[in-house]
């Protein structure tokens, strides 16, 4: 099943994606079952409970389908309470970075907080900051809280999975790290990765059961056309149920929480020479199983 959003920004409605026939608005679909309106967080909280009623009820004749074509699509889950950042996650990446293979990976999973407002749909305009010249892209999984908790088990972290979308972890590279060098502790993560429009999500939220293993994913990204980006979710150093149990165990996951997973080789702050996004740029990225988002970028005016 995909789940996305639908309608003017910040004021988008849940609805379900189905490939050739178009957008079905949730609320009209749950009304007709007896149950009443509710958000995308509710409705990831309730997923494995909804899910077979609504796959039911999307074969009946009485669906209102939306265009998919001339209808604006926003992030898959609009507001959600948290979306964390798994840094350093993918050791192509933490090689890159080190400029070394075999680099040493971190003891325990970064974490890293993306405000919830910066979320945008698939096709909205990532704006780049007056403050930023080394604008930067990272492909990436994002994997969707449906049921929250603390303290989740490994071995039960699926129970806690809607699903999976697209994700571009946005980073200001010269705003992480302008005052690094008079000390490791001046490093800003989050003023890098917190910026306005710094989290495009899409096109759509796939449900885990469209997805045999999210660890077998290939992950790509093209700015105005040239692949930048080409690797494998198998390359994670924590895999998603691990991250799923270390994050819970200090953090209270809840139903529409986004955990970005960490990028792969190719990010702009690594090319030879380096190259940053720029006004009039558009990236694409793919990540099997889970469609396509195509992005432009602006100047912030």
């Amino acid at each position: 099943m995909r789940i996305v959003s639908y309608g003017p920004e910040r004021a988008e409605r849940p609805g379900i994606a189905v490939p050739g026939r178009g957008i079905a608005p949730l609320d009209p679909l749950l009304r007709s079952l007896g149950y009443p309106a509710i958000d995308t967080n509710t409705l990831l909280g309730l997923l494995d409970l909804l899910r077979p009623v609504l796959a039911e009820a999307l074969d009946g004749d009485g669906v209102r389908w939306l265009d998919e074509r001339t209808t604006r699509l926003g992030p898959p889950v609009p507001s959600p309470e948290k979306v964390i950042v798994a840094g350093g996650n993918y050791q192509s990446h933490v090689d890159e970075a080190a400029g070394r293979k075999n680099a040493p990976s971190p003891s325990e999973p970064i974490i890293v907080f993306k405000p919830s407002n910066t979320v945008i749909g698939p096709n909205d305009a990532l704006v780049r900051p007056r403050q930023s010249e080394q604008l930067d892209y990272e492909t990436e999984i994002g994997v969707v809280i449906g049921r929250g908790g603390r303290n989740i088990p490994a071995e039960r972290a699926y129970d806690h999975v809607a699903g999976y979308c697209i994700a571009n972890d946005v980073t200001a590279r010269d705003l992480a790290f302008r005052d690094v060098h008079l000390s490791p502790l001046f490093a800003q993560m989050t003023r890098a990765k917190g910026i306005p429009t710094g989290a495009p999500l899409g096109p759509w939220l796939v449900t885990k059961d469209e997805i045999a293993d999210p660890h077998r994913l290939e992950l790509r990204c093209w700015v105005n056309g040239e692949l930048r980006q080409r690797g494998s979710s198998a390359e994670m150093i924590v895999d998603i149920p691990h991250l799923v149990e270390d994050f819970s165990k200090v953090i209270e996951l809840s139903p529409g929480d986004v955990i970005m997973t960490g990028t792969t080789t190719g990010c702009g702050a690594f090319q030879d020479p380096p190259v940053f996004l720029e006004a009039g740029d558009v990236v694409r990225m793919e990540i099997t199983g889970l469609g396509v988002m195509e992005t432009p970028v602006v100047d912030e005016t």
